[in-house]
């Protein structure tokens, strides 16, 4: 028997065979979103450096600003994929309107703008 896999460019429906394969992978897009904003909150703000041992100063290398980025681009990838699937649908029916919610509603308000 062949393991059919859900589509990520499509929404499912309940008649279709594969729809909790569908469903379940809905939820997991959603949790990578979930994971990918709070690593970019957590390079928010960030810098690298070090502590001077001679004068005790903290010297800043860096900022974090290129990490964060990656992230959010990762989450907002993520995003557009979950808005032509079942995730978009697991979103709504929650009723969720926190960070990972609004990147998908704005995704999918963006793909059904363009047609």
């Amino acid at each position: 028997m062949l393991a059919i896999e859900p589509d990520l460019d499509r929404f499912v429906e309940t008649h279709e065979p594969h729809y909790f394969h569908a469903q379940a992978r809905g939820f997991a897009l959603i949790r990578k979103i979930e994971r990918h904003l709070k690593r970019a909150n957590s390079y928010a703000g960030q810098y690298y450096g070090y502590t001077d041992h001679e004068t005790g100063d903290v010297v800043i290398t860096g900022e974090c600003d290129e990490e964060y980025e990656a992230e959010w681009n990762k989450a907002c990838d993520l995003a557009r994929m979950a808005a032509r699937s079942n995730a978009y649908w697991i979103i709504r029916a929650q009723g969720r309107d926190d960070e990972t919610a609004m990147l998908i509603h704005e995704a999918h308000m963006l793909i059904a703008q363009q047609g």
